[in-house]
Formats: C-alpha cells, structure tokens, sequence
C-alpha cells in the first residue's frame, strides 16, 4: 500500500503519490513519517532547497525531550532516518509549480520532471531577513538569532540587543522583558520616529533605543562548546555595546514562489491561515509549520503537520482510519 499509484496519461505511466509535501524541514519531515506510518505513498521535496530555519541552530533548550539540548543539524537528520526508516522518500528536487485540483494535483520539479498527487502539504517554512552587518552570516545561530521564545531563557538577566525598526522591533523588545532588564534596540541607521507610538513606553520601561548603525559583530573565542560566540557590537559613530545576544526582528519572507498562483487566503502579515485541519483555502492543500500562521516553534510545526497528515490520512477512500 505504500507504494505511489500509476495512471495512464498520453500514453506514458506517470506517478501518482498520495501526498507530496513541498518542503523537508520539521513540519515536511514529520508529516513524511506519520504518512509513512500509515502506509500511504509519500514524498518530501527540497533535501537541497531553501536551508531550514532549523540547520542554524547550533544547539536548542526549549524542545520538549531534550533537556540537555539539542544541536539542530542533528534533530534534523535524526528525523529525515526515522521518516525514511519508515518508508518515506526525501527527494533534493523542489517545486517550482503546482497545478490541478484536489485529488489531482501536477507539481513540476526543478529538474524539469513532474509528481501527481492526491493532497499536498505546504511546508517550505521562511526566511529571516539578514541585517546588512559585514560577515553576518557566520553569527547566525550563534550571536546573532531570530527565536527568544527558543532561546531567551539562556541569556536570562543579560544584555540584550535586537535590530529592527518599527513598531515589529518594538513589540519584540518589550517581550523581551521577561528575560531582562537591560534591552537595547538598534536601529540600525533609521530614524527613532519609526518607533511611533511605542517611544514613550519604550522610555518609560528603561529599554535603551540606539539610532547609529552597526559597523560590526565582536567576536570572542572563549567559548568551549562552539569555539565562538558574539561578545557585542561595534557601532559606526566609534561607539561598542557589549551583548549576551544580538536578535534579528527585520522580518522574514515566505517561500510561497511556487504556489502563489493558486491565491491562498493569507494573514495580514502575509502567513497562510488554515482551518483546524490545518487545511487551506484551496481544497486538498494543507500546510504545516513556519508558513502558516500561528507561533513559529519546532513544537508547533510537529503538531501541525501531525493533524495534517492524520487528516489526509482519513480523507483518503482505501485505508484504515484511526481516531
């Protein structure tokens, strides 16, 4: 039961999987394994697409499990064997377009081949917005990180940066609170009116709000884990700030390349929004993780995927169907 089906179309066989899922991330990797499970014809795409937001983690303390830590590179691999294990394909071609109906679905391929499928799992995740500091790509994961509901708990009465602007910085800053008292914003070059109506209480809570831009990260090698870590930042106008941690809040873009055609309802802020199915507004398309519009977590995105591949499980007409 868990191989693709074949039908006939111009004369050649082509494959029909009951679920493809675009993306091979934790959400794309989780809904591979329950499929797999439950014996339907499955298959992630994007091995070698867009990097996981997970593959710059160098070691996270907030997924349930892994008290003493876990190195992102690592969970990734030990989810891509145990979907495979189970019968799962991973495949490095990604999507470049999808098309049909429900029940029906052509997704064309980077490679220039095609998959049909039955239903389809959005799981391409998003990318962070990397700030225009020399050499930043290096301090991502480490100094620089995007998550303090991740990893805010490690840095817990610290100094803390945040670059952005605009009342999305703001609003960071202030949830920043629950791990510090000592917050600083860098605006990295904009002006503080961007703020709005947040600069009053930002003053009032006592979280500092530095306009100069970053000239660049400091780094220390002292630290016996990674051998690096970020020690705080040079400004351009002379001046250093020294930092437990940098957080990004520039916002990130979705990878919907590939399926903006089909017109998904969206949230203002551009996610997809999903019924509790975590189907969306087109029929036979569900998506799960950092696209979907709900708290981006490791945590969430394993649940989410669950529900959707429980559900195409049971709307599927030639298998069992559990509770």
């Amino acid at each position: 039961m868990n191989k693709a089906k074949t039908s006939k179309n111009s004369g050649r066989r082509t494959r029909q999987f009951d679920c493809v899922i675009i993306g091979a991330g934790p959400a794309g990797l989780t809904a591979l394994e329950y499929l797999a499970r439950f014996h339907r014809s499955a298959v992630a795409l994007g091995a070698n697409g867009p990097r996981p937001r997970l593959l710059w983690i160098d070691r996270t303390y907030n997924l349930p499990g892994y008290p003493e830590g876990v190195n992102g590179r690592v969970l990734h691999n030990r989810l891509r064997a145990q979907a495979e294990e189970m019968g799962g394909q991973v495949r490095d071609e990604t999507a470049t377009k999808v098309e049909g109906k429900d029940g029906d679905w052509t997704i064309h391929l980077s490679d220039k081949s095609k998959l049909r499928a039955r239903k389809i799992i959005l799981a391409m995740g998003v990318r962070d917005r990397v700030p225009d500091i020399p050499d930043v790509e290096k301090h991502i994961g480490h100094f620089l990180r995007y998550c303090p509901v991740c990893d805010g708990y490690e840095h817990t009465g610290k100094k803390l940066g945040i670059i952005g602007s605009g009342g999305s910085v703001a609003r960071h800053a202030l949830f920043l609170e629950t791990f510090s008292n000592d917050i600083t914003i860098f605006l990295h070059g904009k002006s503080p009116n961007t703020l709005g109506r947040y600069r009053s209480l930002l003053k009032q809570k006592g979280i500092a709000v530095e306009p100069a831009r970053i000239a660049k990260i400091i780094e220390s090698r002292a630290d016996p884990v990674s051998d690096y870590v970020g020690s705080g930042v040079c400004l351009e106008d002379g001046g250093e700030r020294e930092l437990s941690v940098l957080y990004g809040a520039l916002g990130c873009d979705l990878h919907l390349d590939s399926v903006n055609h089909l017109n998904f309802k969206l949230d203002e802020d551009g996610y997809i929004i999903t019924n509790i199915h975590q189907e969306t507004s087109v029929p036979g398309i569900y998506a799960a993780g950092d696209l979907v519009s709900q708290i981006n977590q490791i945590s969430v995105a394993f649940g989410q995927a669950t529900i959707a591949a429980v559900r195409i499980h049971n709307t599927l007409d030639d298998g069992p169907k559990p509770e």
